[in-house]
């Protein structure tokens, strides 16, 4: 079988592995209910759909005026930006919707980031199996335009050293990513801080645009691959600060407030008996 081959067999299975274990390890923290995972994965799916129609409508006439207008290097930086706003306003901007409409989400750390943690989970299970089956296809599929798909693979595997690593640890830092900015959202929302809501936001952003840079330049297959997870990595480290702190803060739901005192004129027995002493 053609190392290449293996290479997608293996990768993506170790993202499938990640999906999994990323959402079982914060379940056993969180102890968050299996329905927020859920949810999670029904933003993602909904924002997904979404934003692959708008992409469709817009990427190409934006990008083709970018890259007109404007010297190659700002074309790239800005065509970026684009594709990751357009992401982020997807995908973050359905999370606050939700969170506008349902406050429940953003009840406590806990709750928030399984929300976030399933968005990711499930990106990285369906990207996975989508590597093993194209690995598959590659490796059994006798096809002029297999043929051609497997030839710009293998070029990119040329370039990247230990290739088959990369997508399980892209997603590594990925589902970082979605837990951080989702959850920096829901709470933002719910504990009325707008810097979080801004945060989750411009995190997200930030993300996609490195990844939008990368292959809107053309260059995708001329350079290691690892040039793009180390861009991100800045990212997943302040995801994880960013996830200490909110857990600290925020990591138990707030308490049922208690019953009122009594007032203060109100006397026992033993007040008035002592004050008819």
């Amino acid at each position: 079988m053609d190392p290449f081959v293996v290479t997608y067999l293996v990768s993506g299975m170790g993202m499938v592995v990640v999906g999994a274990a990323a959402a079982l390890l914060w379940w056993w923290i969180s102890r968050a209910e299996f329905r927020w995972f859920a949810v999670g994965v029904g933003l993602w799916v909904v924002a997904v759909a979404i934003k692959v129609v708008i992409a469709l409508l817009t990427n190409a006439p934006v990008v083709k005026f970018l890259e007109t207008h404007l010297p190659h290097g700002l074309y790239v930086t800005l065509g970026g930006l684009y594709v990751g706003l357009e992401s982020s306003l997807c995908e973050i901007g359905l999370t606050l919707l939700l969170v506008l409409l349902w406050r429940a989400p953003g009840r406590d750390a806990g709750t928030a980031t399984a929300v976030g943690a399933g968005a990711g989970a499930f990106e990285a299970m369906l990207l996975g199996v989508s590597a093993v089956a194209a690995g598959l296809v590659f490796g059994f599929v006798d096809h002029p335009e297999v043929a051609k798909a497997a030839e710009a693979a293998g070029k990119i595997q040329d370039t990247t050293q230990l290739a088959w690593l990369i997508g399980t640890a892209e997603r590594v830092l990925a589902i970082l990513c979605h837990m951080s900015s989702r959850t920096l959202v829901l709470l933002g929302v719910t504990k009325r801080r707008i810097g979080m809501v801004v945060g989750g936001f411009v995190l997200f952003t930030y993300i996609d645009s490195v990844a939008g840079a990368a292959h809107i330049s053309g260059n995708i297959g001329k350079f290691s691959l690892w040039w793009i997870e180390l861009a991100i990595v800045p990212a997943a480290l302040a995801s994880l600060v960013i996830l200490h702190w909110c857990w600290r803060t925020w990591g138990k739901p707030e308490p049922a407030p208690s019953a009122p005192a009594a007032h203060a004129d109100e006397h026992t027995p033993n007040d008035v008996h002592g004050e008819n002493a």
